[in-house]
């Protein structure tokens, strides 16, 4: 999946003014049945520095600084009753747009017969990825902040049913690209991914696409001088092991919808801007190779292509299929072999944490048949936690044996105490 830059995509790039995920084109809001309420969740030190959140609004005007921690809308469904368990949607937002726009813009209208919690956490322009930055993995750090900190804190604030089946990660634009990456990092918790004219392939035309990337987040603006802080080098594995189309297998046992415009108008929106025309023909771009990843591995997904620009109008219509398409199927929960690829020094697969000794130097492969687990070569040690607290230390590349899975129960995301295995 190694691509050239083409003439004719590199004057599409050039002439597009960003990857926007077309928030100020969204359709008016009108009075919802359910309520939106918005919380604080406070990223911990050193994961989300308040100046990446300076520009996607709510700045104080008089101190020209972000008034409070990262946010979120959370939609909770009419009669909502603290005391009786939901199904929980994490809504991801795009390029551009912040934790308010879907609410904003309507887009959280269709959920409302739903029965679920949707939460819509701020995303700013992160990509959902902690940065490379010449190695530091961080500065922002918006892959460990929704890991590690926004997942759990919906965990302890709601009632969230507790299957698999009833968790959906979805997203529109740069959202898709979290959705479709994220879920794979958490393949044991999320049942349904779901990417809405998404950005699904970050290597396409990589050497562009990537630099693109970091301009549009605005990275030398806030002190980030790194020539690529995002991934890192463009065809490096950094940048391979943040690609879903490279980790498609990460969502072997996850229900897939993907949808995507053609960046020809629709019924929805018949007179588009020609940024966001533009926009989706980018879209429409990357999203046949993730496709195309897909059915290469043997997976199963449920793809839409249809005429729309990449606006309010025609998000709403992906909406609304894939809320027919549904989000709450029966999933497989206990997967007799899977296969995991990562550069994440810590992380969550299935029934067992892992962490690093020191950050991967390649991307790594997680492989589990039954109790049999193989760790391929990672530049580093290893130690796999499972969910009775059994701690395995083991170099790489490492076999190990697990305990009887059917003495362990599924993690949710969070830590857990460690204790010698027998």
């Amino acid at each position: 999946m190694r691509r050239g830059v083409s003439a004719r995509w590199l004057g599409i790039i050039v002439v597009a003014t960003a990857f926007l995920a077309g928030c100020s084109s969204a359709p008016n809001a009108s009075s919802a049945r359910a309520r939106v309420v918005t919380i604080t969740i406070p990223a911990p030190d050193g994961e989300i520095a308040s100046t990446w959140l300076h520009f996607v609004g709510y700045v104080d005007v008089k101190t020209l600084s972000y008034p409070g921690p990262p946010r979120a809308d959370v939609l909770l469904p009419a009669g909502y009753d603290p005391h009786k368990r939901y199904p929980l949607v994490v809504f991801l937002d795009g390029l551009g747009c912040n934790y308010a726009s879907w609410a904003e813009g309507g887009l959280l209208e269709p959920f409302d017969r739903q029965g679920a919690i949707v939460v819509t956490p701020e995303g700013a322009n992160g990509w959902y990825t902690d940065w490379w930055n010449n190695g530091e993995r961080g500065s922002p750090s918006w892959e460990s902040y929704y890991l590690q900190t926004v997942i759990p804190t919906i965990l302890a604030r709601y009632p969230i049913l507790p299957e698999r089946r009833y968790h959906a990660l979805i997203g529109i634009s740069m959202g898709g690209l979290g959705a479709t990456y994220l879920g794979g990092r958490l393949p044991g918790f999320f049942g349904s991914v779901a990417s809405l004219s998404g950005f699904v392939d970050p290597q396409w035309q990589a050497a562009l696409i990537q630099q693109e990337m970091g301009l549009f987040s605005f990275a030398m603006q806030h002190g980030d001088n790194d020539a690529d802080p995002i991934y890192g080098t463009p065809e490096g594995y950094y940048a391979d092991g943040h690609n879903p189309a490279l980790l498609v297998k990460n969502l072997q046992y996850t229900r897939l919808f993907v949808s995507t415009g053609t960046g020809v108008p629709s019924k929805a929106d018949p007179n588009p801007t020609p940024a966001d025309i533009l926009n989706e023909h980018i879209i429409y771009a990357m999203n046949p190779l993730y496709h195309d990843a897909v059915m290469a591995a043997g997976m199963h997904v449920t793809y839409q292509v249809h005429p729309g620009a990449h606006d309010g109008p025609d998000f709403l219509d992906e909406i609304k299929a894939m809320l027919k398409w549904g989000l709450f199927k029966p999933v497989v929960t206990d997967p007799p072999s899977w296969t995991n690829k990562t550069v994440a020094t810590r992380g969550q697969l299935w029934d067992f944490n892992y962490r690093f000794t020191n950050p991967p130097t390649h991307v790594v492969q997680f492989a589990q048949s039954g109790t049999t687990l193989s760790i391929s070569a990672a530049g580093s040690s290893v130690t796999v936690t499972t969910a009775n607290g059994c701690a395995i230390h083991t170099s790489t590349p490492a076999t190990v044996q697990l305990p009887n899975r059917d003495l362990i129960s599924p993690l949710l995301p969070g830590r857990v105490g460690q204790r010698a295995c027998r």
